[in-house]
């Protein structure tokens, strides 16, 4: 997800891969696509041999690829999720430490894999793990600030870049899509590892999913949210893009959606003002110790407000509210709606 913040390996010799070679074409150029089918296995990549070029967009550009990526890095954890949906969750070979943490059965996979640094990559590391693909949450972390090198840098090494939907605007803070994004994603990631039938088979599921939410809150009322976080001792709201997407379609009402941004500071007494019906908090460690400290800071902060005193309080992996190139808001849809509307779920 992406975090409020201020602009601030392995030992093991890996197998050595002939480098990935891409190139950007025009926009509006005629690009052969080879689609191959592909099983449900873990790590399928097509079985009837690898097209001789992959196409694909990122940030509006149109890339071509000589084969699929069989190298690949990852600058937030929850980016693993889409992959390893899609069966090539092994093929991710190094990442970066990211704002999001890894879904539970996939920490022990990542926990070991070499670090391309705190937060932005470095090209050092990249090269060292000898990468054929890059897929990012901001288009932000290569973009040549603190030591990270750009889109263009990486292409001139062999390694191709992929953004995630919602990542590509220079301004973060103003980006306002939504779960929509998700759909792009799985669509250009089936293109890029030659998985293009699976990945149809996940969007169609993920908006199943999201389909059934939407039926059974259509007809509950809205109730008011106020989605809270905490980074480096500042108190910050949800007002805006993915987080505030999750909100809307689980049938909830952003209190503070006209706050500009995806996020914006706040002070505890305007929360207390405003008195949600219910308050969420991200676990951005997504740990137990994460959410024994929330509740206990919600408690201290926040006594006289209704949400609080009636418990009316869900805290939730940060991932699962917000996070760029995952399938995990998905499930958070799910967790917030149950959450706010529990009679809807009932039946289940």
């Amino acid at each position: 997800m992406l975090q409020p913040h201020f602009d601030r390996t392995s030992r093991s010799r890996a197998p050595h891969f002939a480098p990935l070679r891409f190139r950007a074409v025009a926009l509006g150029a005629i690009l052969a696509l080879t689609a191959v089918g592909c099983g449900g296995s873990e790590d399928t990549g097509g079985g009837k041999g690898e097209p001789s070029r992959i196409a694909f967009e990122s940030c509006g550009e149109r890339l071509e690829l000589d084969r699929a990526p069989r190298r690949v890095a990852i600058t937030t954890d929850a980016i693993a999720d889409t992959l390893f949906d899609l069966g090539v969750g092994k093929r991710i070979v190094a990442k970066t430490r990211g704002e999001s943490a890894p879904a539970p059965e996939l920490r022990g996979r990542l926990a070991d894999l070499p670090s391309l640094g705190a937060r932005n990559p470095s090209t050092e590391a990249m090269m060292a793990a000898k990468l054929d693909l890059l897929i990012t949450d901001q288009v932000e972390k290569v973009s040549g600030k603190q030591g990270s090198p750009t889109v263009a840098e990486l292409k001139r090494l062999g390694i191709a870049t992929y953004v995630v939907g919602g990542g590509c605007a220079k301004d973060l803070a103003a980006d306002a899509s939504g779960l929509e994004a998700l759909d792009g994603d799985l669509r250009q990631l089936g293109r890029i590892f030659d998985v293009e039938d699976r990945a149809k088979k996940v969007a169609d599921q993920k908006r199943e999913e999201l389909d059934d939410v939407r039926r059974r809150v259509a007809d509950q009322p809205k109730r008011s949210v106020a989605k809270i976080s905490r980074v480096a001792g500042q108190l910050y709201v949800t007002s805006g893009g993915l987080s505030n997407d999750v909100i809307e379609r689980a049938g909830g009402k952003n209190l503070f959606a006209e706050l500009p941004g995806q996020f914006a500071p706040i002070s505890a007494e305007q929360i207390v003002a405003r008195n949600p019906h219910a308050i969420i908090v991200d676990n951005f460690a997504a740990s137990e110790a994460g959410h024994k400290e929330s509740i206990e800071f919600l408690k201290k902060t926040f006594p006289t407000v209704d949400a609080v005193k009636e418990g009316r309080v869900l805290v939730m992996d940060a991932a699962k509210s917000g996070a760029r190139g995952s399938t995990r808001p998905v499930e958070g849809v799910a967790e917030t709606a149950r959450f706010l509307h529990p009679s809807a779920f009932a039946a289940e």
